[in-house]
């Protein structure tokens, strides 16, 4: 008996572990957002938050952690112990944009995916009163002119800057990219820019009245409002752009913790109230699973980094 007894706590102890030891999870999770509270990032990151918490059972709090673009909230997550009560509601310029800058010392390598899940739906644009009405003429035009096209940009390293720069360095046309605080509508309409790249909400009331043309939604689907407007892809480009936002854990997370909070994100975006935020902020909330969510960072990784090397923008 005294053997059959030892054998099985040998047992036991042959297959116990510490992440074993109880069901994940058991005590509340942190999201981390590294930007202000109040702005589109945030206000997503908080509503996912709050129906993960119902699938998960247990309180799902958003930390915000901004700063420096970005970078100290992304590595703050980087750090983090891997057990998943550590989560970050990272972008594309976080995770990615800002190694390549030299701005940050952790690396995408440095996150296990749980999933994307929401993205800024951006638009390329011109003045509706424009000589051209399609990406192709438009594109034709740039390169015949004598004068380089104005961009409307948001800074040379933002993410829809970088975009615009891969297409013209893709397709060889000039441009001279200008920085403005929020491109847009009145960029277009005082001629200071000849065609921008900004959100669709931005450009909506514009659009809709008339004093704006869309050329190319600068998204991986066309927008339900643009039925009409080709995505990048549609229009000849060999990649999909995607502002997007994800979940992403420390590097080392156990898988069986990423595949509770990955069910509880994929529930999360079919959840009403997610619905009916996506229709007021106009912005797609969507699941990609970690395995798709690591191929979109490394596809975005090999072509950013020799936009941003041909701009210096990257380090060396």
């Amino acid at each position: 008996m005294k053997r059959i007894l030892f054998t099985a706590a040998a047992t036991v102890l042959a297959t116990w572990s510490p992440l074993s030891q109880a069901a994940f999870p058991e005590k509340p999770i942190e999201i981390v957002v590294p930007w202000p509270a109040g702005i589109e990032a945030d206000i997503s990151a908080r509503a996912i938050a709050t129906v993960m918490s119902k699938k998960l059972g247990v309180p799902v709090q958003v930390i915000n952690r901004p700063g420096a673009q970005g970078v100290i909230g992304t590595a703050e997550v980087a750090r983090a112990k891997p057990d998943g009560y550590t989560v970050g509601s990272l972008n594309v310029a976080g995770i990615i944009s800002q190694p390549i800058a030299g701005n940050a010392t952790y690396k995408p390598a440095d996150f296990d995916p749980i999933g994307l899940y929401s993205a800024v739906s951006m638009v390329l644009a011109v003045k509706a009163d424009a000589p051209f009405k399609d990406l192709k003429s438009f594109e034709a035009a740039a390169k015949s002119s004598s004068k380089q096209f104005v961009f409307g940009s948001y800074g040379p390293a933002s993410y829809p800057a970088l975009t615009v720069q891969r297409m013209s360095k893709a397709n060889g046309w000039p441009l001279k990219a200008v920085t403005f605080p929020s491109p847009g509508p009145l960029q277009l309409e005082t001629g200071d820019a000849d065609f921008v790249a900004a959100p669709y909400a931005v450009l909506a009331s514009a659009i809709k009245a008339g004093q704006v043309q869309p050329l190319v939604a600068l998204t991986k689907d066309r927008l339900a409002q643009l039925p009409n407007t080709p995505t990048l892809r549609e229009a000849g480009y060999n990649f999909d752009p995607l502002l997007w936002s994800g979940l992403f854990v420390p590097k080392g997370t156990p898988q069986d913790v990423v595949d509770k909070l990955g069910a509880a994100l994929r529930d999360a975006v079919q959840d009403p109230s997610i619905k009916d935020l996506s229709q007021r902020i106009n912005s797609p909330f969507f699941y990609v699973d970690p395995k798709q969510s690591a191929a979109q960072v490394r596809d975005d990784d090999a072509g950013l980094r020799p936009v941003m090397e041909a701009l210096g923008l990257a380090k060396k």
